[in-house]
């Protein structure tokens, strides 16, 4: 690149702006014919196609499959048709995203029951809305303090707080699994949790345990003759009651609506409840392990004439990354694009390759 300035000259004199760039001067006055244009050499659309490759690489294994593809990629360049390649990688490191799973369902529905055998066996971390808010309410904290406050004056407090408390506690505990129970409860908590997360958090979905009112209602007085806990009474149960199936059933209809629900009969013995629970956590796992893997591409750049459809090219690579490297490591996937047009750089004609 020369370092002369580029000076941009608008027709009234209105503002003049000067810039190293390109090694040019270039005056934008009045609309003037296509002629203006000259310094930019312009093609229309183009014979040529691009075969957009994208590949989901297990990060155990990025490196080694780079090398590689580096290799293979000279093997697809002696298909029909085929004049060129460009391998693509994120310039950022690569960070997998914790995966997150909501746990839903009534007062005594066994989420706990469920949550524990989860941490147990699968290794998950544990964390409940409602236990993060009692301990920084009792932290003595200016925030525990703000929350505190609200609840004496009986108002919600802002689903931003909570979510907040939710993600310092993902953070701090450093697990890549989590397990939240009791969230989202409203529409409110899920818009809040979209505002705040946004991408930075892969939630793989939500495990419902289902469980007809008198089941649960059964269970909690039982539990309440040993729990301690003021709520366990007939009145604040069915409160409970009414305000759970009030609130969360549009939660439950907006996530259902994504096909991310995982409904399970909670009336079941223990064991019967797991093996669904373990069936669900296990398709969650297959979404986190699609969602960790680090994203590489290729562009193959080929005539129509022969073509090569993309379809089998992606077939080849699937095929071949398979033996190298194992059934899952790698997932493939592609299109075509075509090449609409092409634009150069003034001064740059002799360069062929955005041909």
């Amino acid at each position: 690149m020369r370092g002369s300035a580029l000076r941009w000259t608008l027709s009234r004199g209105v503002a003049a702006i000067g810039t190293s760039v390109l090694g040019c001067a270039i005056a934008l006055r009045d609309p003037e014919p296509a002629s203006c244009l000259k310094g930019y050499p312009v093609s229309g659309p183009s014979s040529k196609v691009v075969h957009e490759l994208s590949f989901g690489v297990d990060p155990k294994i990025a490196v080694d499959f780079t090398w590689w593809l580096a290799t293979y990629v000279k093997t697809l360049l002696q298909l029909p048709g085929m004049q060129g390649a460009k391998l693509l990688a994120p310039t950022a490191p690569f960070a997998p995203k914790p995966g997150v799973v909501f746990v839903l369902g009534g007062p005594g529905a066994g989420k706990g029951t469920q949550c524990s055998l989860i941490v147990e066996k699968c290794g998950y971390t544990h964390l409940s809305a409602g236990d993060l808010l009692r301990a920084a309410r009792s932290s003595g904290s200016a925030q525990g303090q703000m929350i505190d406050e609200y609840i004496k004056e009986g108002k919600i407090v802002p689903v931003e707080v909570t979510v907040k408390l939710l993600v310092d506690a993902i953070k701090e505990s450093g697990a890549q699994r989590v397990l939240v129970d009791g969230f989202p409860r409203n529409t409110n908590n899920v818009s809040g949790w979209q505002q705040v997360v946004g991408d930075s958090l892969t939630v793989g979905g939500v495990l419902f345990y289902d469980c007809p009112e008198e089941v649960m209602q059964e269970r909690l007085l039982e539990r309440g003759k040993t729990s301690g806990r003021t709520d366990d009474n007939l009145e604040s149960i069915k409160k409970r009651f009414k305000t759970y199936a009030m609130e969360t059933t549009p939660v439950l209809q907006y996530y259902e609506h994504q096909q991310l629900v995982h409904r399970i009969d909670g009336v079941r013995p223990i064991d019967a409840v797991w093996a669904d629970s373990k069936a669900a956590i296990d398709k969650f796992e297959a979404c986190f392990a699609a969602a960790t893997k680090q994203p590489i591409s290729v562009h193959l750049y080929s005539s129509n004439d022969p073509p090569t459809a993309v379809a089998e090219v992606v077939a080849r690579v699937a095929k071949a990354a398979t033996q190298k490297f194992g059934e899952g490591a790698v997932v493939v996937s592609g299109r075509e694009l075509a090449i609409q047009g092409s634009f150069k750089a003034y001064g740059y004609e002799e360069l062929r390759a955005f041909d």
